[in-house]
């Protein structure tokens, strides 16, 4: 048995049922769970001792933590207790939203088996309530950072029944290998960046993995539908926060330098002033998301982002000066990484 799935859980109870049937019914039964509580108060815990122990018996490994320590940390708790195993070689990070299809697992490792040189695999994640819909295919950036989902809110179709190399595997629902994770962790037991919280980990460890020379793929057999923002609501301050505080941080950690300064001084205003527009126009995705919200006080949490960015100046051009200093491939490749998986500035809004 080398394979584990470490879910991470903060008062997710209500979605437990759907993941871990899907769990219990894989044709590819080879498997470890590994699942950490973030401190819930909802029973989740309890529900999981009542209903599944029996089913996983010895498979099921309940690691409850007293507080909510947040997605990053949560996972890198669950994934270090996975590793502590020699003979694991792949850990599936899966959301607790999601329900798998039957032969999900078995197709991950089965893509894992099939390229050698792969760090992750992605998942055809389809959304909850409607599953002719694409939730996420990778990750795609746009021109100034902005992470994306690849796929988000297209039709489900023949141009997604294609394996392909991706940029990065988003954390929903995909495959890290073992070796993507002793090569692109930032210390002991820090494979996400803790600092993080939530939001961006997965695109911030996208960049160390590809760094350290491994590759992405995308594998539309293994199929999983996600409820999509079920811990945290489509945009309160939380979300505002993190999203722009972290969004930064892993663009200082990870950019060519050329690149950096050019989004930092040029794309980056215009990115907010035309945001700032199109929320009072209410036009667009982001239009939409902000009708009827507080808009004082998202416009609050972005600039306490910036602040917290500007306060941890320091700790991060040390990570930076970690991660430039063992990074396997050179400038070129980066910038075709930047070409090749970019996403329309325009969807970003």
């Amino acid at each position: 048995m080398n394979t584990a799935v470490v879910i991470v859980n903060w008062n997710g109870k209500k979605y437990l049922k759907d993941c871990f049937d899907s769990l219990a019914e894989q044709t590819f039964p080879d498997f470890k769970i590994f699942f950490v509580d973030n401190g819930s108060n909802d029973g989740s815990v309890d529900f999981l001792n009542e209903n599944f122990s029996r089913v996983f018996a010895d498979r099921l490994n309940i690691t409850k933590l007293k507080k909510n320590t947040g997605f990053a940390k949560g996972y890198n708790i669950g994934m270090e207790k996975v590793l502590e195993d020699q003979k694991m070689e792949n850990i599936i990070i899966l959301n607790n939203d999601t329900k798998l299809h039957k032969n999900c697992i078995e197709e991950l490792v089965n893509c894992a088996k099939e390229n050698p040189d792969v760090g992750s695999i992605q998942s055809r994640v389809l959304n909850f309530f409607d599953p002719g819909r694409i939730d996420c295919t990778g990750i795609e950036l746009s021109i100034d950072g902005v992470a994306t989902n690849r796929g988000y809110g297209d039709k489900d179709g023949e141009k997604y029944n294609r394996e392909a190399e991706i940029f990065g595997a988003n954390g929903t629902a995909s495959l890290f290998t073992r070796k993507a994770l002793e090569s692109a962790k930032q210390s002991d037991g820090e494979y996400f960046d803790n600092s993080f919280f939530a939001y961006y980990e997965d695109v911030d460890l996208a960049w160390r993995i590809r760094l350290a020379g491994l590759k992405s793929f995308y594998c539309p057999r293994a199929v999983v539908n996600h409820v999509h923002s079920a811990t945290a609501s489509k945009i309160s301050g939380f979300k505002a926060y993190y999203l722009n505080r972290n969004r930064f941080l892993m663009l200082l950690k990870n950019y060519p330098l050329s690149r950096l300064v050019f989004i930092l001084l040029i794309l980056t205003p215009f990115r907010y002033i035309f945001l700032f527009f199109r929320v009072i126009m209410k036009k667009g995705r982001k239009g939409a998301e902000f009708s009827g919200q507080k808009k004082s006080m998202v416009a609050k949490e972005i600039l306490r982002a910036w602040g917290s960015v500007v306060a941890n100046i320091p700790s991060i051009l040390k990570k930076r000066w970690i991660v430039q200093r063992n990074r396997k491939v050179g400038r070129i490749e980066m910038r075709r990484w930047l070409k090749d998986y970019h996403v329309k500035f325009s969807k970003t809004f």
